[in-house]
């Protein structure tokens, strides 16, 4: 711990002075030369500000008496203000590089050429002026992320032709949330405004793909009305994620984690889910039906594996079309495909790590490096699987890029 202690601190040091040394470089020149000072100034006020924010805000919660989930809460400020401060520096080092590969290049050519009169740099360097630019861009793109984009929720709209789908079902809307995380919300309006996003689309289901909470049950009490207060026509149904096991705090006796458990599916069925732990159930309509079946959280390592295709089937896995929830994407590849012919599988988990870009052509996040399907809708031959980027927030109290999200996914015959 203290040598990855020491290890991110040389890191971090290693930004600062290289930045610094990018900064003198473009400083030197206009218009920049005459907010020079101010800029150093600010540049490492930044850092001074982050070191006697996160000592002064970690002992403040420490000595603070609010329960676990509130202190927990709270320290994701420290990760907000760690991004602000060093994502900036950390999009301005990447063009500092680039530009002093572009020095080292054009040395290269001169040593070998040896021109006569070698020409003079006169005007700011470009790619450190695109640098400093990018920098100020990334500044407010966290800022915005923070202030307003974790509360942005969106409502996509998705169709998706269905092999075997019952014609009565021709059109049917599943409403899909997952990743709520409650614990992470300070205010309760904010959970009020998404709940209200939801109970303004038209469904006809709606399905929770896990982690309500991101430790304790308490964390989701205040929320219960607010989500009983959705009406779907052919019910609510829900499973548990990583974060709803409980795994992620120290419990000083096995019968108090399970006691917390107990009260979070309490909570699911007071919120009117009907909670599916390697389960399902059946949604008819007319003389049709589809399955709705739910396993536990199935991830790779280092998450555990609790979710029982098997089990949740049961004697039914031949049945004609099943929507299956699981919360890690990862098990769709894993098991659904090679194992199963389920035709919709429903996740979330990713969170599209809460930034990233996402436009109508083209859509990417660093999350995409550990999750090959992260977020949005993917097919393989006859089966897909709809990844929802999450209600909630973990970690960094913001989104850049990646709003929170309400799916609405229509059922159509093909």
């Amino acid at each position: 711990m203290i040598l990855n202690l020491i290890i991110l601190i040389i890191i971090l040091l290693a930004i600062d002075f290289y930045g610094y040394y990018g900064l003198r470089k473009l400083l030197v020149h206009k218009p920049f030369a005459g907010f020079r000072k101010w800029i150093f100034r600010a540049y490492w006020f930044m850092d001074i500000g982050f070191i006697v924010f996160s000592i002064t805000w970690a002992l403040i919660i420490r000595n603070s008496g609010w329960d676990d989930y509130i202190q927990y809460r709270n320290f994701f400020y420290i990760t907000g203000a760690f991004i602000f401060i060093f994502l900036p520096k950390i999009a301005f080092l990447i063009f500092n590089v680039l530009h002093d590969i572009w020095l080292f290049i054009k040395w290269l050519v001169r040593l070998i050429t040896k021109p006569a009169n070698p020409s003079q740099q006169q005007t700011a360097p470009t790619l450190l002026t695109v640098g400093f630019a990018f920098s100020l861009f990334t500044l407010m793109w966290v800022f915005y992320g923070v202030a307003y984009g974790r509360y942005n929720f969106e409502v996509t709209e998705t169709e998706i032709q269905i092999d075997n789908l019952p014609d009565t079902f021709d059109g049917f809307r599943i409403l899909q949330i997952s990743d709520t995380h409650l614990g992470s919300f300070a205010r309760e309006q904010a959970v009020y405004k998404g709940v209200k996003k939801i109970m303004a689309v038209p469904h006809d289901v709606l399905l929770f793909t896990g982690d309500m909470v991101n430790n304790e049950a308490v964390e989701a009490e205040k929320f219960i009305e607010y989500f009983a207060a959705v009406n779907s026509p052919y019910g609510k149904y829900s499973i548990l994620g990583n974060h709803d096991m409980g795994d992620y705090r120290r419990w000083y006796t096995i019968e108090e984690k399970s006691a917390n458990l107990m009260q979070l599916e309490e909570f699911h069925e007071q919120m009117g889910f009907e909670l599916l732990r390697n389960m399902h159930r059946f949604v008819k309509i007319g003389n049709d039906s589809i399955m709705i079946a739910g396993v536990d959280n199935w991830g790779l390592p280092p998450f555990a594996q609790l979710g029982d295709l098997d089990e949740a089937l049961g004697e039914n896995g031949d049945f004609p079309f099943i929507v299956l929830l699981s919360h890690d994407p990862s098990h769709w590849t894993e098991e659904v495909i090679p194992d199963t012919d389920i035709m919709l599988t429903l996740s979330g988990h990713t969170h599209g790590m809460q930034a990233g870009i996402r436009t109508p052509w083209f859509q990417w996040s660093p999350v995409s490096i550990k999750y090959e399907n992260w977020g949005g809708l993917y097919s393989q031959e006859n089966q897909h699987l709809y990844v929802n980027r999450g209600f909630g927030f973990i970690g960094f109290p913001g989104r850049m890029g990646m709003r929170p999200e309400i799916s609405l996914i229509t059922l159509r015959k093909k």
